[in-house]
């Protein structure tokens, strides 16, 4: 699925610049934020994805550009005067303080009587199924149960844009599955733009609409899941998003519209100019994803092309087996993922295998 969305846009970056000193943090962001999306900033440590965050919520003022929230200029405007509000890392939740003591902590100053600000907390509880829990200490909860307060808290002064700095980081992997399907389920009932940092290549593949991938401060591409797996801008990023293959290449022809190459172990293959994104200077290479590559058994047939291979190593996780397949007789090597179906046999090292791909799944980064 490709990303298509004309919603209005909630915030803009227009080159903004963060130093720390002489360190410079925040290199030139430009993109929008559209309303009601779930947005992720994606990469590894120190690459400036918390930091943009921050300049968001106000906690951190910019060096220069402009970032704009609603269409309006944030400039000079203070963290608790901006429509955004903050789940951290650590939850941040008040142990010796009530489930709903947590929650209504922002109300402390609202207008409104005791029993409005007690049944906004009851909507806000609900709302992250944690219905009747406003009695319990909230030392006594579980990690999921915590994050879920954190979010209520947020959510019950309304923002029209939610910071999540990390906040499942600290869940086990189980429930961290669980809350990522939560996560998107509340985001589509509130309807609020949310906005995800994380380090984590799958969480940001699974509950966004739209991923920006930073390294060192800039934004090296900026897409909708599919398109950042299966359509990757520059081989840092095939290399970040996922598992990709490279195979060593030689371009031998280029029009405007295709690019004929030859790849190690592979052989000579036309790709569409899609295929080929925008040239970073790089040796060239081919990648592929592991489950593009598949095994034949028997007299199975290829439905494009194929090549044959040899067993290096094998891999088992239960329900897929991957393998390391030496290509072709070259010192080319692969890996590729078989679903492990009834009657499917696990392989062994050093076996003499046929291996079945498609050009379409190649993308070339030179």
């Amino acid at each position: 699925m490709t990303y298509s969305d004309d919603r209005a846009t909630m915030i803009e970056f227009k080159d903004v610049h963060k130093y720390y000193g002489d360190y410079h943090a925040l290199r030139g962001i430009n993109g929008t934020i559209k309303a009601g999306e779930f947005f992720s900033l994606l990469g590894p440590s120190g690459c400036g994805k918390t930091t943009l965050l921050r300049t968001i919520a106000g906690f951190e003022d910019i060096s220069s550009g402009v970032i704009m929230i609603d269409g309006k200029d944030m400039a000079g405007v203070a963290a608790n005067a901006r429509p955004t509000n903050m789940v951290f890392q650590s939850y941040a939740i008040f142990p010796h303080m009530s489930v709903a003591e947590n929650v209504g902590f922002g109300l402390r100053k609202d207008p409104r009587s005791k029993e409005e600000k007690a049944r906004a907390v009851a909507e806000a509880l609900e709302m992250v199924g944690l219905k009747g829990y406003g009695n319990r200490a909230a030392h006594a909860l579980s990690g999921g149960q915590r994050q879920r307060v954190a979010l209520a808290r947020a959510l019950i002064l309304k923002p029209k844009v939610l910071l999540l700095d990390e906040p499942l980081s600290a869940l086990d992997k189980k429930m961290r599955e669980h809350m990522q399907v939560e996560l998107i389920k509340l985001q589509r009932q509130v309807g609020i733009t949310f906005i995800l940092v994380t380090h984590d290549q799958e969480e940001a593949l699974v509950m966004s609409d739209r991923i920006a991938v930073m390294f060192e401060g800039e934004i090296a591409q900026l897409a909708d899941p599919e398109t950042l797996y299966r359509r990757p801008a520059t081989k840092k990023v095939a290399d970040f998003i996922g598992t990709m293959n490279f195979v060593p290449a030689t371009i031998l022809s280029e029009t405007g519209n295709a690019v004929e190459v030859d790849a190690k172990g592979l052989g000579r293959v036309m790709l569409d100019i899609d295929q080929a994104p925008a040239k970073a200077g790089e040796s060239p290479v081919v990648g592929l994803r592991p489950e593009t590559l598949t095994l034949l058994y028997d007299d199975q047939k290829a439905p494009e092309r194929e090549t044959d291979g040899v067993i290096d190593e094998v891999i088992y996780f239960g329900d897929m087996t991957y393998y390391d397949v030496y290509l072709g007789g070259t010192d080319v090597e692969v890996r590729l993922s078989m679903r492990n179906v009834p009657g499917r046999p696990v392989l062994d090292v050093g076996e003499k295998v046929r291996v079945a791909w498609s050009p379409s799944a190649l993308v070339l980064f030179r």
